[in-house]
């Protein structure tokens, strides 16, 4: 027969089952840390019959005790939280539930505080309950009670734990999918910048933030965007945020600074290239949580690149948007290709075509009419070369110079080139109709046209950049152009290779250009074949 347990003994295991049942129920039922604690302060306050409970547990950031949860039902006990908070850290360096009994005369009350402290432990500390009551100590029974229910609270503490880190990371990815819907709006580069440091301010509780683009130029720093607008106006807010953002740019790092203004600033750098820095500020003493920091990296971790892909479509705009058809350039911009200005090695056409006699008219137009003239030819050139998806290169002069192939790769750029050279021949006829009627008899156009392997990019210098190509091909087209006589569209022998099924042709052998040591043959394109 199984061995009977005292009556006394029965009554502690099933008051222990009791309590640890009733910290279980919290457990499954809280929504959240804050309820999970407040629930297990209450089984704690009516199992006891305390006036007053308080439960700490430790900042995982700082390592300091802080006071989660607290309950105070007796009659109006003006403890001293200083004390209390003395007795916590106490307990904190013992081993198991403790029994202290604070004088009346200690404590400045009318009756003795009785108090149960009970460190809780997993491995590591992790926090302090206190158990206070008035008049009535605890007993041995009482103590083995609290010891039982120490054994569920560290593993709600560790509950809290896997809860806030889970409902970080829901804020951080709900943050990365506001700051990537605004990359999705299609929004002007400053108008997106400023709504993403909208969203930084909201996300991490701070006053301001600010955006700063590193200028290679002048290596520096500028602020790029700022929010609220005004909040720069104090020179000392500018200076921290200045210094805060150099230090984060020169170590590579989040910063933070303190008094007095908290600032944290992330560098924005994306493949080993500086892009800027990323800062919010805070009027307060106590600064960013890790949390905080956590988000903020978390929004610089979308930004940089939005910002890098922002800054190249402007520098796009800013080097192609003249050269380009706008459709072209919005399906350039819709697939930023920074390599597309850093320069490529490219087998491309080249066009040059040349006004004839353009000195002349000089000569003898009055200047008002001559420009007149001159812009309407370029504009009939360029509008016949971005309608066959070419480069407008540049104006060099009366001549046009244009790109086929650069910077979208085009399979069939030789014969755009082509058909762009008798098309412009054409615009050019009637230009010359409508303006003899106004007694201005201008002269023919040459084309030339050179096919080969070419290097494309972005050349110049900060003051002034222009894409175009540099390489044998592109002087061999300009020759060309220049041996070319009025009407005449002239194409070299490796343009000639690419387009002879769709072009009828007069070859013009024993050509002799500068530069070239040998002689060359060229081909008079008269027309497209009938199938194309």
């Amino acid at each position: 027969m199984p061995v009977q347990q005292p009556t006394s003994q029965m009554s502690l295991v099933e008051r222990e089952l009791e309590i640890v049942l009733a910290i279980d129920r919290v457990r499954d039922t809280a929504q959240g840390s804050e309820a999970l604690f407040a629930g297990i302060v209450s089984v704690l306050a009516d199992r006891f019959g305390a006036d007053l409970c308080h439960l700490h547990v430790l900042s995982r950031e700082t390592g300091a005790l802080e006071l989660k949860a607290m309950s105070e039902r007796g009659p109006a006990l003006s403890v001293d939280m200083n004390r209390l908070l003395s007795l916590a850290q106490s307990a904190m360096r013992g081993e198991g539930v403790v029994a202290l009994r604070l004088e009346a005369a200690q404590m400045d009350l009318p009756y003795d505080l009785h108090v149960a402290t009970i460190p809780v432990v997993m491995v590591d500390p992790l926090g302090v309950v206190l158990v206070a009551r008035a008049s009535r100590p605890f007993d041995a029974d009482e103590i083995k009670l609290l010891q039982a229910a120490e054994g569920q609270i560290d593993s709600a503490v560790i509950q809290s734990y896997t809860w806030h880190d889970l409902a970080q990371r829901n804020r951080e990815l709900e943050t990365l999918y506001r700051v990537d819907h605004l990359r999705d709006q299609n929004l002007t580069f400053d108008d997106m910048l400023n709504r993403v440091l909208q969203e930084l301010c909201a996300v991490v509780n701070a006053e301001a933030g600010a955006v700063m683009l590193y200028n290679y130029a002048g290596r520096r720093l500028e602020m790029r965007a700022v929010a609220p607008q005004d909040f720069l106006r104090l020179a000392s807010n500018e200076a921290l945020v200045k210094h805060a953002a150099d230090e984060a740019l020169e170590r590579a790092e989040m910063i933070c600074l303190g008094t007095p203004c908290t600032v944290m600033c992330v560098p924005l750098i994306l493949q080993d290239e500086i892009i800027g820095v990323l800062g919010a500020v805070r009027h307060e003493s106590q600064g960013f949580t890790s949390d905080e920091r956590r988000l903020l990296q978390a929004i610089v971790s979308q930004m940089d690149t939005a910002i890098f892909e922002g800054l190249e479509r402007g520098r796009l705009r800013r080097v192609l948007g003249r050269s380009l058809d706008p459709r072209v350039m919005e399906r350039l911009l819709a697939n930023p290709n920074v390599e597309i200005l850093k320069g490529e090695r490219l087998v491309l056409s080249v066009l040059y075509a040349d006004l004839r006699g353009s000195t002349s008219l000089a000569e003898h137009l009055n200047p008002d009419i001559l420009v007149e003239f001159m812009n309407d030819y370029l504009a009939r050139m360029a509008t016949v070369v971005l309608d066959y998806r070419g480069t407008l290169d540049k104006f060099v002069g009366d001549e046009v110079m244009a790109l086929f192939g650069a910077p979208f790769p085009e399979p069939d750029h030789a014969l755009r080139s082509v058909q762009t050279g008798l098309a412009m021949q054409a615009a050019f006829s009637e230009l010359a109709t409508q303006w003899q009627v106004r007694g201005i008899q201008a002269g023919g156009l040459g084309v030339g046209i050179a096919t080969g392997e070419l290097i494309a990019g972005e050349f110049g210098c900060e003051q002034r950049t222009d894409y175009t190509v540099i390489g044998r091909a592109a002087n061999l087209g300009a020759r060309i152009c220049a041996g070319a006589r009025a009407g005449q569209v002239l194409i070299s022998q490796a343009t000639y290779d690419l387009v002879k099924d769709h072009v009828e042709v007069e070859p013009i052998p024993g050509q002799v250009f500068k530069g070239i040591d040998h002689q060359v043959t060229v081909y008079h394109v008269t027309r497209l074949a009938e199938s194309v």
